[in-house]
């Protein structure tokens, strides 16, 4: 808008800018087109007699009351946003964990192994992970947040179950059991944000993250040295 050819918007078509600052010049402009209809509408009426420059100036405070208002209901909206959209990353996290613990009983042969690392691990020691369009409608891709404390061979036992989970689906057939089928997940440059398992047995944790931490982080991680062997058996390496 260029003031030189009239007002920024007329009494029919009226708008004022909640995005700028109260006296933008678009703001100033449209305060002069609703103090000349208003004192079009209203000048002598109850022994008024009001200015220009009077009105426009009273319209303009209100114009801060209106735009602070506005800027509340959009952090509003925001927080609504993160708050709906935290509890989902929570909820895929606890079916994250059921499921691996799941199928962790479904194999005998490293039941014992896998139960103990998932259960030792919990919800929190799951994986978060963030949707490239949270909330929308349409297939996701889901960005896994790496967890810089976990050691590989953990992470190694959680993307096995994963696996394991699939081909349990399809029940060594073509023809996939019925019910929702996992999100897909795939690895990111990205850090998880949370905080460390506390009490792991020892290994559970990336060596280098965990020779890294000071001694007070140390102390309250009490990682635990006694721990059971984390290598995967043969038969279940790809």
């Amino acid at each position: 808008w260029d003031s030189k050819h009239g007002p920024c918007c007329t009494v029919e078509d009226f708008r004022i800018d909640l995005e700028g600052l109260p006296r933008s010049e678009w703001n100033k402009s449209a305060a002069l087109v609703f103090a000349a209809e208003y004192l079009r509408r209203h000048q002598g009426h109850q022994g008024e007699h009001l200015t220009l420059e009077y009105v426009s100036e009273a319209w303009l405070t209100h114009v801060i009351a209106l735009r602070t208002r506005y800027k509340d209901k959009q952090r509003d909206d925001l927080d609504r946003k993160e708050h709906k959209a935290r509890n989902r990353r929570r909820q895929r996290k606890h079916e994250l964990y059921s499921r691996r613990l799941q199928t962790a009983y479904e194999y005998k042969e490293i039941k014992d192994r896998a139960v103990a690392i998932v259960e030792s691990l919990g919800q929190d020691g799951m994986s978060s992970d963030e949707s490239d369009h949270e909330g929308h409608c349409g297939e996701a891709t889901y960005y896994i947040l790496d967890k810089d404390w976990r050691s590989k061979p953990v992470t190694s036992w959680l993307r096995m179950l994963d696996s394991l989970h699939l081909r349990l689906r399809y029940n060594g057939k073509w023809q996939a059991t019925a019910g929702a089928w996992p999100h897909f997940r795939t690895p990111s440059l990205n850090e998880s944000k949370g905080s460390p398992v506390q009490g792991l047995p020892i290994d559970f944790y990336c060596r280098n993250w965990y020779g890294a931490q000071n001694t007070f982080v140390k102390e309250q991680l009490q990682a635990q040295n006694q721990s059971g062997t984390l290598a995967i058996p043969s038969q279940y390496v790809k």
